[in-house]
């Protein structure tokens, strides 16, 4: 019943000319995918920053969500789980580049990443694949 609601008050704004179709298409799917998060504190969170995006949207426009992106990144950076950096293996730390976005393959790996803390440095031989690199 609130679905043919909806449909019938969304036709009719854009009929006036309120809103663009583009907008109860972008309502509907956030709507939708609302329904996605089980965790309940996580969906609240969820809408608490989605209603904070559209209101940097409502004054600033690009620049405001843009704006907000970007003190959303700047907290995730500080946010830590049992002492390891939350985006730890994505941004480079104690000064070693492979770790980060622009790292090798998972084959070519030899050593543990730096977040990980452990007493043995090497994951496995030095060479892992011997098949691939004969001697």
């Amino acid at each position: 019943m609130v679905l043919y609601g909806a449909l019938i008050i969304g036709q009719s704004a854009v009929d006036a000319g309120i809103v663009s179709p583009i907008l109860i298409i972008i309502v509907a799917i956030t709507g939708i995918t609302s329904f996605a998060i089980p965790d309940y504190y996580l969906a609240f969170h969820c809408r608490v920053a989605r209603f904070i995006y559209i209101l940097l949207g409502y004054f600033a426009g690009l620049l405001g969500i843009a704006f907000g992106a970007f003190i959303h990144l700047l907290i995730a950076t500080k946010v830590q789980s049992f002492g390891v950096s939350y985006l730890d293996p994505y941004i480079p730390s104690k000064g070693k580049i492979n770790n980060g976005i622009f790292s090798s393959p998972a084959w070519k790996r030899e050593k543990r990443s730096d977040f990980l803390d452990t007493k043995k440095e090497d994951k496995q031989e030095q060479i892992s694949m011997k098949w691939k690199y004969p001697q």
